[in-house]
């Protein structure tokens, strides 16, 4: 896997989405994990969120997600980019 600058992989929402659970516990985000597949490409300034499999299943072999691009849901052996990113072309 390649992670170019700045792009972030999260996996928690960093605080509650409540105003009754953020006044609670203010770090008590919900976590989901992400899964990343060989050979798959994060370019600059990429945003993926928790939970989001990137490929195949997950992100995956070979997949690469665009500059710039907010990946909420599975990523195919593809190009994705936009935000939401949606499939540009299948590789």
């Amino acid at each position: 896997m390649l992670v170019d600058g700045n792009a972030s992989i999260v996996d928690f929402d960093f605080h509650p989405l409540t105003p009754e659970g953020r006044a609670e516990a203010i770090n008590a985000g919900a976590a989901v994990p992400i899964v990343i597949g060989d050979d798959v490409f994060v370019g600059t300034g990429a945003l993926v969120m928790k939970g989001v499999p990137i490929c195949g299943g997950p992100i995956g072999g070979g997949a690469m997600v665009s500059a710039g691009s907010v990946r909420t849901q599975n990523v195919p052996r593809a190009v994705g980019a936009g935000n939401p990113a949606m499939v540009m072309r299948e590789l």
